[in-house]
């Protein structure tokens, strides 16, 4: 078995992975999804920042442009949640 983390001894690795795998699938899902919402709010604030002066919708381009790497396609979803209003709800 190779370490996931060079921080963690492998014994321990073993018992941690044990310990998820014995939850369940549902288990395994419903923390692969929470990491993946934690990830996608991580990146927001990351593009946030470095785009201080960006719009919304501009902020949603870049990060949709980072996760799927296609420029045309975070165009578009962009310029359809403009005409659904997304951008006009107030928080």
């Amino acid at each position: 078995m190779i370490p996931l983390s060079a921080d963690t001894p492998l014994d321990v690795e073993r018992i941690w992975l044990d310990g998820i795998r014995a939850r369940g699938p549902h288990f395994q899902l419903q923390r692969c999804l929470e990491l993946s919402d934690l990830c996608r709010q991580a990146a927001r604030v990351a593009v946030r920042r470095a785009h201080p002066e960006a719009s919304e919708a501009e902020r949603d381009e870049i990060l949709l442009r980072e996760l799927y790497g296609d420029p045309e396609a975070a165009r578009e979803v962009v310029a359809r949640r403009r005409a659904l209003g997304f951008y006009d709800r107030q928080p």
